[in-house]
């Protein structure tokens, strides 16, 4: 019964949350900006990776864009090597696809794809350096700075940063009992093409159903000037196969929509944790 309470006490903030990031957009508006943020789904807050300590993520993300558009990353390869305790550095690209039933145009009509057509490559490669600055303490969250620099002229042309694009966002954590804890972020973007920077924020709230499954609630907001809002919300699931493997499986979906179908998005990931050398 306790499971259960826990349950519908993270249903019910996600509803309460939901309707205080929601705006209307103006009508025939379809686009979704994001300014280099990411996609939503689990916050890391990782504030233990230690020297030598090697975190790798391989992924298969999917994003369907205004029903006309399906952008794959197929696949999509993360790296994290911990440099000093709390300190690591990190490598990201991935082969990405994108399959356009319409003309798909970038931030202020930068960029485009045309009618029916397809277009594939490598995506623009992203470099990162990450500081686990708190571990929880009492009321005091578990805090974790994570950044990442897009670098520009990498990538296929059609994916490229015509500027240094990056991501710095502030995740932080709270433990409530043995079965939930709540992880929230802030954090601002700029994807190197948009004429602003992205405010970003988002709240996670998670369930562990057993030892080896959590269950996660995601809700998301991304803002910036001059676009409408975009806000988001997802569920998924982590399967902790070992204490060297596990499997996240994620599928959300736009607030702000007529058409929920026109705008979902999911991503399948596979992290592998391991050591690479000293004690």
């Amino acid at each position: 019964m306790r499971i259960f309470k826990h349950l519908l006490a993270f249903v019910l903030v996600a509803v309460i949350t939901s309707s205080l990031f929601s705006q209307s957009k103006n009508e025939g508006e379809e686009d979704l900006s994001y300014g280099g943020m990411e996609i939503p789904g689990y916050i890391s807050v990782n504030a233990s990776l230690t020297t030598g300590s090697i975190k790798g993520k391989y992924a298969l993300n999917t994003f369907v864009l205004n029903g006309q558009a399906n952008d794959y990353m197929l696949p999509e390869l993360d790296v994290e090597v911990g440099i000093i305790d709390r300190l690591s550095l990190e490598f990201n690209t991935g082969y990405r696809k994108i399959v356009s039933n319409a003309t798909l145009t970038g931030p202020k009509g930068k960029r485009s794809l045309q009618v029916n057509k397809t277009s594939d490559g490598l995506n623009a490669i992203m470099l990162g350096a990450n500081v686990g600055l708190l571990s929880e303490h009492k009321f005091r969250p578990a805090m974790y700075w994570q950044n990442q620099f897009y670098l520009p002229k990498t990538g296929h042309p059609n994916f490229q940063n015509e500027q240094l694009g990056y991501y710095s966002t502030l995740n932080m954590e709270n433990t409530f009992s043995e079965v939930t804890y709540l992880d929230y972020s802030v954090g601002t973007g700029w994807d190197g093409n948009s004429p602003y920077p992205v405010l970003n924020l988002n709240l996670n709230p998670n369930f562990n159903a057993s030892d080896y499954v959590t269950i996660y609630f995601d809700l998301g907001g991304n803002f910036s000037r001059g676009e409408a809002p975009v806000n988001l919300i997802d569920i998924g699931t982590t399967v902790t196969v070992s204490d060297l493997f596990s499997i996240d499986a994620m599928l959300g979906n736009q607030l702000q929509t007529n058409n929920f179908s026109k705008t979902v998005y999911a991503a399948l990931k596979f992290t592998f944790d391991f050591k690479a050398f000293g004690k």
